[in-house]
């Protein structure tokens, strides 16, 4: 009997979680621009597009050294997940390099705003 509520405790719980990745993969579908990059004297491009195929592509750079990445994209345990696959253009391509995975815990996402953490730093996209 204390086997089968813990079983039923734990399937709840993996179907709430469940629910919650597909809403908010749902929500973070969609094209993201990060404002705060830009300054006066040296503009900085972000752009990142999240299909709800599960692909993604995300520009980032200058006008004269701008870089491309392509991926896949999920949403796992409340966390994005991206897996670069591409990465073509003028700028670095080490930032990112092809087969890296990155993981990012999701704090808040709708129709205007994704919040994000990633490597400690707490990041914000507008659409």
């Amino acid at each position: 009997m204390r086997f089968t509520l813990l079983f039923l405790a734990l399937s709840v719980l993996l179907t709430a979680c469940s629910h919650r990745d597909t809403k908010l993969s749902q929500e973070t579908a969609g094209t993201w621009t990060r404002q705060d990059l830009t300054t006066w004297t040296n503009p900085v491009i972000f752009t990142r597009t999240m299909s709800p195929d599960g692909s993604f592509s995300e520009s980032f750079g200058h006008s004269n050294a701008l870089v491309t990445y392509q991926g896949t994209w999920l949403v796992k345990d409340g966390e994005l997940v991206m897996t670069v696959t591409n990465a073509h253009g003028t700028g670095n391509h080490g930032v990112e390099p092809v087969g890296s995975v990155d993981r990012c815990k999701i704090i808040h996402v709708d129709e205007h705003q994704f919040i994000y953490e990633a490597s400690g730093h707490t990041i914000t996209l507008s659409r």
